[in-house]
């Protein structure tokens, strides 16, 4: 079959970019030819099946202007391929440029990742835009059943019958532990590294996490890799307030070469969908700290191969940081633990159309 996948693509950081490149790649061994048309970026790589959006990078015109020059985009790549499907990856705009196609010959999948429907659709102006990507679609993914179930409440005729929950996914060959020796940053930083990954905004709590860094009573160094609005406000918060051995390392395109090297990884969210890096630090063997959000509950098992905390609880951050940084052996029995969940239950990427072929 010919797809068309819309939405963030490498190097983009975050969770839908991995998502997409992970449904490129499966499509791709499946025989299938696959096309991406996504938002232009620094250091693109040139490749035939990639198309990038010339963009203005301005909040809220962004989004707009994605959706206008897309579309007239997808209108060429469908003309010329003869696209089978559309796979929207995030409501909107991705999801808009799908469902403006709804009525042709091609079929229309949408995957909402979390923020669309947390979030967007909550919204004035992008709420009657969401419900429009969704209305006009074909089959519609969740990557949990708590986004589904809020999805139901916008009143969307027949949305549950074509809605599928899909879970995210991790490729356990490409994260996985490394050995002690190949560890470069345990020799720079010299103490345990707790580690996040993620775009520096306001729903990733990382305010939260900062105040948890003045509240440990265990020495370690807190790496916090990513970009975002919110990275001049952090370097603030961590110079004035002078907040020891915290560093902002900046974005990352390899997070499977900087997980390993951590002793625990943090999700600090205030909301979440479903944390793709929460399976891929699961893979590295890592125990993960997370709060409380989207479908977490659903991955990790308590104090078994991972901790859950309530979101905005930096006094449980911090206690729950400094449990783990006090006990290795209870550090490492959690990996294990977590990587073995993760090549059980969420190491195949699951894609309905492609199980129950087209109608």
């Amino acid at each position: 079959m010919n797809i068309c996948i819309i939405g963030q693509y490498p190097p983009t950081l975050g969770g839908v970019a991995t998502y997409t490149k992970n449904l490129h790649d499966t499509l791709k061994k499946q025989g299938h030819n696959v096309y991406i048309l996504t938002y232009k970026q620094d250091n693109t790589t040139s490749d035939d099946n990639i198309f990038y959006v010339d963009n203005i990078n301005i909040p809220l015109i962004r989004g707009f202007s994605f959706i206008i020059k897309g579309y007239f985009m997808l209108n060429k790549i469908i003309d010329k391929y003869d696209i089978d499907i559309i796979h929207a990856n995030y409501l909107m705009p991705p999801g808009i440029i799908a469902a403006l196609k709804h009525k042709s010959n091609v079929k229309i999948i949408q995957t909402a990742h979390g923020s669309d429907i947390n979030i967007l659709s909550k919204n004035k102006l992008t709420r009657p835009l969401i419900k429009y990507a969704l209305k006009h679609s074909d089959e519609v993914y969740f990557v949990s059943e708590k986004l589904k179930q809020q999805a139901l409440t916008l009143d969307i005729k027949d949305l549950n019958t074509k809605s599928h929950v899909i879970e995210n996914t991790v490729n356990i060959d490409k994260f996985k532990p490394i050995d002690e020796n190949n560890k470069t940053l345990k020799n720079h930083y010299k103490s345990p590294i707790v580690m996040f990954i993620g775009n520096l905004v306001k729903q990733k709590g990382l305010n939260f996490l900062l105040e948890a860094k003045k509240l440990s009573k265990t020495h370690y160094t807190l790496l916090i890799y990513g970009d975002g609005p919110l990275k001049d406000e952090l370097q603030n918060k961590i110079k004035h307030e002078k907040i020891q051995d915290v560093h902002l390392m900046g974005k990352t395109t390899t997070p499977e070469h900087i997980i390993p090297e951590s002793d625990i990884m943090v999700l600090s969210s205030i909301s979440e969908g479903a944390s793709i890096v929460a399976l891929e630090s699961m893979a590295c063997a890592k125990p993960l700290i997370s709060t409380d959000t989207g479908n977490i509950k659903n991955v990790i098992k308590n104090n078994h191969d991972g901790i859950i905390i309530p979101p905005k609880n930096p006094q449980k951050l911090a206690e729950s940081i400094d449990i783990l940084i006090t006990d290795k052996n209870k550090r490492q029995k959690m990996g294990e633990n977590a990587r073995l969940k993760v090549k059980e239950k969420y190491s195949k990427m699951q894609i309905p159309y492609l199980e129950n072929g087209i109608n």
